[in-house]
């Protein structure tokens, strides 16, 4: 009499076969995925990079505010409590959606810091982007490789995800500014890291090591560099580095001081 069907062996064949292919089909699914997230990332931080190219035009080749600052060097806030950040700036000189432009799609947080949007107080956005602060209304003379310089990049608030925020800005508000993990507007002599960065650490026990980073692109962090190019840099990008005689090496570098009379 014969049978038909399958035999138990063959049924295991298959199966092993299965799970063969998705081994190799997720990655691969996931890995195109990062790099589409990658691609409309760097997509907003051009249209940023537009937007910041524009409002120069009108302001005397000055970057934007980082943010408004009250006198005692705290933001300035609105009626709901929200920051006054460098997106209010430029809002006006951005012509896609500012949701869609101002939210990176990998962020895990859906856009960490809360803002009124400027063109609707009723409304808020999300923000995936910080503006390094010592760039803050920074003219482009005083900037000796523009190109070299990280102006905005993915950030947190509330710092890397764990790590120290000795100086918060606005109640954890405060992914809208990247500063230092010892001070708020420039770096100190003991400064080690960038904080408010999208960066954080694979393995608690590892500690802040270039081997140990992540962030929210698979190749690492985007950044928009103050000439207007953009960029992923690897994630060890949060780790200042410095020159034999103590001054910050690029890409964190600070603004040239001005000449008497300039």
């Amino acid at each position: 009499m014969n049978r038909y069907g399958l035999t138990q062996l063959e049924k295991l064949a298959i199966g092993v076969a299965v799970v063969a292919v998705l081994a190799i089909l997720i990655p691969l699914y996931r890995q195109l995925v990062d790099i589409k997230r990658t691609a409309d990332c760097l997509s907003n931080l051009k249209d940023i990079a537009t937007a910041i190219n524009l409002y120069q035009l009108d302001y005397a080749n000055t970057l934007p505010l980082a943010y408004y600052a009250n006198p005692d060097g705290s933001p300035q806030t609105d009626s709901a409590g929200r920051p006054l950040t460098w997106v209010l700036c430029i809002s006006s000189y951005m012509k896609r959606d500012l949701q869609r432009t101002l939210k990176c799609p990998a962020d895990p947080t859906g856009g960490s810091t809360v803002i009124t949007d400027p063109r609707d107080n009723s409304k808020t956005l999300r923000l995936s982007y910080g503006f390094y602060a010592p760039l803050s209304a920074v003219r482009m003379e005083d900037l000796p490789n523009p190109g070299l310089n990280v102006l905005i990049a993915d950030s947190l608030a509330g710092g890397q995800l764990g790590s120290l925020n000795p100086n918060p800005l606005v109640g954890g508000n405060d992914g809208f500014a990247l500063t230092f993990d010892d001070a708020r507007f420039k770096p100190t002599e003991n400064s080690k890291y960038v904080v408010r960065l999208a960066v954080w650490q694979r393995r608690a026990e590892k500690g802040w090591e270039p081997d140990n980073l992540r962030s929210f692109h698979g190749k690492g962090v985007n950044v928009l560099h103050a000439d207007g190019h953009v960029s992923t840099r690897a994630p060890s990008l949060i780790i200042l580095q410095r020159d034999a005689q103590g001054k910050l090496e690029p890409p964190w570098t600070l603004p040239e001081p001005r000449r008497a009379g300039e």
